[in-house]
């Protein structure tokens, strides 16, 4: 009798010994940037976009990475380029084709809308969202890669962006030369309606949001007696406010709410000169200018600010030859430069861990 009391005993101390145990938790791998791809705009009709890999651990660039992996050209004029999930999503604005790609670059699939031009993506709530030049904005089901809906919105749209629940599309009016558009349109993403119109300054193309949930716009105006703007829109009330001692022509929104800004103008020979800036989207200020070790970086084209490593891409282009992107950590100084294996490289996109 003893010996079955000691024997249940043992059992009963195991088993609560067993029920105690806890799983033990995974580690919490930091997220790193494990690559970044450089999309090559190309010249419009040319069909000579491009995609190049970089890899900022070894400093090395692979060129003519889309047509090496899938045995075709990219298109003509890559306009946008988009990393969800497991998938890439490019746009080829002439081509009027969204190509899809595994996140290494290779084909899964082909997005065409009829007489439609893509340009620029979001995503939101498992959805992908896409600008037509048309002047519509459509949705994206990431799984059957179809086209769900599209909603009518202003005359060539730019950048969508997507804030407080709510998608913010840029109506550039780009064609309609010397009358730009002037508004930016909201959009509910559920119901693909537009909900309210924004007036903002004349040819609004650029859209970035920060951690607070605001919207920060640029509008290049109209290359006459109305200047570039960077503007504010505050999605609680979607009021837009103009950020009056920053020109700005291009931005990239960066690690820890740091807008960086390219104030581009001509010289008296019309040769672009640039200045590089940096904004605090949580104070709302001008911290200063961005390069602090004196690199010189001349006929910029685009730029790109890495949200996890901090380091910023910035692309330059003369029209004619390969451009060159130069890679600056976030306190300014130059890593890295090289070249970018195509023509007009119109963005950088990158590739982390997770």
């Amino acid at each position: 009798m003893k010996k079955r009391i000691l024997l249940f005993v043992v059992f009963a101390c195991f088993i609560v010994v067993s029920c105690d145990k806890k799983p033990v938790p995974e580690p919490d791998i930091p997220e790193v940037t494990v690559g970044a791809f450089v999309l090559n705009n190309g010249n419009f009709g040319s069909n000579d976009a491009s995609l190049t890999f970089y890899n900022p651990d070894t400093k090395t660039p692979t060129y003519g990475v889309f047509q090496s992996l899938n045995g075709k050209k990219l298109g003509d004029t890559a306009q946008d380029m988009f990393i969800y999930g497991s998938k890439i999503y490019i746009a080829v604005f002439n081509s009027g084709v969204i190509f899809v790609t595994d996140r290494s670059g290779k084909l899964i699939g082909e997005i065409k809308a009829e007489k439609r031009s893509p340009r620029y993506f979001t995503a939101y709530n498992g959805n992908l969202y896409v600008t037509y030049y048309e002047g519509y904005l459509g949705k994206i089901d990431t799984t059957s890669l179809s086209l769900m809906s599209t909603v009518k919105v202003g005359d060539n749209p730019e950048n969508v962006e997507v804030a407080n629940g709510k998608l913010y599309v840029a109506n550039s009016g780009g064609m309609n030369y010397p009358n730009y558009g002037k508004t930016v349109s909201v959009v509910n993403p559920s119901t693909m309606s537009v909900i309210k119109t924004l007036d903002v300054v004349d040819n609004p193309t650029y859209l970035a949001a920060d951690s607070k949930g605001d919207v920060y716009l640029i509008s290049i105006g109209n290359y006459n007696d109305v200047p570039s703007a960077l503007q504010k829109i505050d999605t609680q009330s979607d009021v837009v406010a103009t950020i009056s001692n920053v020109q700005a022509n291009w931005m990239s929104m960066g690690a820890n709410d740091k807008l960086y800004i390219i104030s581009s103008q001509y010289d008296a020979n019309w040769n672009t000169v640039s200045e590089y800036y940096v904004y605090d989207a949580i104070s709302e200020s001008v911290i200063g200018k961005f390069i602090t070790d004196g690199t010189a970086v001349e006929k910029a084209y685009s730029i790109s600010a890495d949200p996890v490593s901090g380091n910023v891409y910035i692309g330059t282009s003369d029209y004619k030859s390969n451009g060159d992107m130069y890679v600056f950590s976030a306190a300014g100084v130059k890593i890295d430069k090289f070249d970018t294996g195509g023509l007009n490289p119109i963005g950088v996109y990158f590739v982390t861990n997770k």
